[in-house]
């Protein structure tokens, strides 16, 4: 981003060699990852790894040799299935099974096997025995895009033995990189990347290289930097093409799945973790998470109150839909979005319509500007339009504004998704928290830059888990 002009027309030479190199190299994917092995998941984003040959073995076998190679105990029925790993039981609807990925490509899934005992897993590269029910959700073994992701590195080394490279060219991206431990690793991402701060120390120094926008991002830079790892977003469609084309240049992808909740952040987490040879990490990281996430659900009850979220305070701003990660978090607090039902996505809505819904609490994600005095705040009020005026929420002084490094939490699905759970839940419900805790009180309507600042922040159930200490590397 700031990179002088010396290095980018180095760069830029260099990414003319690499694309001049790309027909000798050949327009070829290799489908077959190089690692064998078996996940093990235990449920609730649980899973373990063991890499291992699959040669040979049958389900049972597979799963025999996995357990040996990690010292866990296994437990079997009379019938032959299995009862219980690592002291972890099957339960009435949830049982233990083996599964092999089933379909190809973006359309891959896992497929139940009848008989384990009598099924041969050596034509397979990923098996996964599961304590699974009806209706629960396995961790994929594949991205969104359908490759899988445990053949790139081991804790932070390529298969040469050579510290890892990576890009990450979405913001959210880069922030799930960075919480399971990717951060020194990143050479590049794309100019909207902004948080940690120490990633923006790196970018302005030229250690980390700008290579192209969110919706945008260029091919020839990104090839320039040669690296080991691409991190992109499945749910933007430039990112899933752009996919396509670096693996087809030799370059190792990684396409996260789009976030609508805190189900796919913690799927994202695991691939990002695994993907740097770090899945020991992923699940610690995974189960702070939880654990924050639960705390926190567990305290709020906003008892089906009416939210309006909006992007902007323009009298026709953007507003969350059903399917979004804004709507998983309002609903997972017991509070309604108004416009859940409106549509699937991001969408226009004008103040006629807002006005229509009533909503109880409305909040603003602003990023114009950083919001950091009470003066500002009521400013910004008086601005509001007069049919959003006329609402219980500005009525009963329940407008509240995320300004600052607090609005991009709101804008963006990623590892600080905890965060805007605890700073939404306690701005919607402070009587609760305090109920919990007389020291929690948050006391103002306004987040920005300070809210996570040391003894001054309001993070307590976030940071009581650890999760962020990965922001002040």
């Amino acid at each position: 981003m700031r990179a002088s002009t010396i290095k980018l027309a180095a760069a830029a030479m260099v990414a003319v060699f690499v694309v001049a190199s790309i027909p000798f190299i050949g327009f070829t994917v290799d489908t077959v990852d190089d690692k064998q092995g078996v996940m093990i998941d235990f449920a609730y984003y649980n899973v373990d790894w063991v890499e291992m040959d699959l040669g040979g073995k049958n389900g049972v076998e597979a799963l025999e040799s996995a357990c040996e190679k990690r010292g866990y105990k296994l437990e079997f029925d009379e019938d032959g299935s299995v009862y219980s790993v690592n002291n972890i039981p099957r339960l009435i609807s949830v049982s233990w099974g083996l599964y092999v990925l089933d379909g190809y490509g973006a359309g891959t899934t896992w497929k139940q096997v009848e008989d384990p005992a009598s099924f041969d897993v050596s034509g397979q590269m990923i098996i996964s025995w599961a304590r699974a029910g009806e209706g629960s959700s396995m961790m994929p073994a594949v991205d969104s895009t359908g490759f899988t992701y445990y053949s790139y590195a081991s804790e932070g080394r390529n298969p040469y033995g050579e510290k890892l490279k990576v890009a990450a060219l979405a913001p959210s991206v880069a922030e799930t990189v960075a919480a399971v431990g990717g951060l020194q690793y990143v050479v590049a991402t794309d100019r909207y990347c902004d948080y940690p701060r120490s990633l923006v120390e790196r970018q302005s120094k030229g250690d980390v290289r700008i290579v192209g926008g969110y919706t945008d991002p260029n091919f020839e830079l990104i090839v320039a930097e040669t690296p080991d790892i691409v991190f992109l977003d499945g749910g933007t469609g430039e990112h899933v093409t752009m996919a396509d084309k670096l693996r087809k240049a030799g370059i190792s992808c990684v396409v996260l799945y789009e976030a609508q909740g805190i189900d796919d952040l913690l799927k994202n987490l695991w691939i990002c973790a695994s993907a740097l040879g770090f899945p020991e990490r992923g699940n610690s990281y995974i189960k702070d998470v939880n654990e924050a996430v639960n705390n926190i659900c567990r305290i709020a009850d906003l008892s089906g109150k009416k939210v309006f979220v909006s992007l902007g305070a323009s009298d026709s701003p953007y507003t969350a839909g059903g399917h979004t990660y804004v709507t998983n978090m309002v609903e997972s607090l017991g509070a309604v979005n108004i416009f859940a039902r409106d549509s699937d996505s991001w969408f226009m809505v004008d103040k006629e319509a807002v006005y229509d819904k009533q909503p109880e609490i409305i909040i603003i994600i602003y990023d114009l500007k950083e919001i950091t005095s009470q003066r500002e705040y009521r400013a910004l009020l008086v601005d509001l339009n007069d049919m959003w005026k006329e609402t219980p929420a500005y009525q009963n002084g329940e407008v509240y504004v995320f300004s600052g490094d607090a609005a991009s939490l709101l804008s963006r699905p990623g590892a600080r998704l905890p965060e805007s759970l605890e700073l939404l839940a306690k701005i919607m419900d402070p009587g609760s928290f305090e109920a919990a805790d007389p020291t929690d009180v948050v006391g103002v309507k306004y987040y920005n830059n300070s809210y996570n600042d040391g003894d001054n922040g309001y993070l307590t159930y976030v940071k009581a888990q650890g999760l962020l200490e990965w922001q002040k590397d």
